[in-house]
């Protein structure tokens, strides 16, 4: 087969011939590099540490100050708001109407129940803006009136009414606990509702 193969390499014009050989060449040394290259021992550049490092600590403090240059939407007034993309004055009195209704944000995705606010708007601002649940009102059940509990727009009013009725035949309601157990509130609404409440 060896000398089939070099009789038609024989054939072949001479600049072809040439080209043969200095491919097979080309591929032998190729292979030859790559299993070298396998048996040389893997070496970290000094201070390679340090540098992974430095690099960690460098990318939390952009971190940082990227998040104290964010809008919060706690805190913020229409005006703050109006540099996001795709706000305008509705939305962002739309914005600050809702915030006030609830007692304050929670989370971003409390946005999507802003009267028309786009969802891509929403992911474009969870971006751009931050939440300070430390700014959040919160209600106290035992003591709040069935007006000012009726206003939050997690609170419907058969809701208000079982609440209401509860307190006066059973007292203080001392827990989430207690509304869970006398199923007073369904699972979805009292997640929705427990940042809202102090105890």
């Amino acid at each position: 087969m060896f000398k089939k193969i070099l009789r038609e390499l024989y054939m072949l014009p001479r600049g072809e011939q040439r080209a043969m050989l200095l491919l097979s060449l080309l591929l032998i040394l190729t292979a030859s590099v790559r299993i070298v290259v396998g048996f040389i021992p893997e070496k970290e550049p000094p201070g390679l540490d340090e540098f992974i490092e430095e690099t960690r600590i460098f990318m939390e403090g952009i971190e940082k100050l990227s998040q104290a240059q964010r809008i919060d939407l706690n805190r913020a007034d229409s005006a703050d708001l109006l540099p996001l993309p795709g706000i305008g004055p509705v939305f962002a009195s739309r914005i600050i109407k809702y915030r006030n209704l609830l007692g304050g944000y929670v989370s971003h995705d409390q946005l999507r129940e802003v009267y028309g606010l786009p969802g891509e708007t929403v992911e474009m601002m969870r971006e751009r803006t931050r939440i300070d649940t430390s700014a959040v009102r919160k209600m106290n059940l035992d003591s709040i009136s069935f007006a000012e509990l009726l206003r939050h727009p997690y609170f419907r009013i058969e809701l208000v009414r079982d609440l209401m009725d509860y307190r006066k035949t059973m007292g203080a309601i001392q827990s989430l606990e207690a509304l869970k157990i006398n199923k007073l509130v369904p699972d979805s609404t009292l997640k929705r509702i427990s940042p809202y409440l102090i105890w």
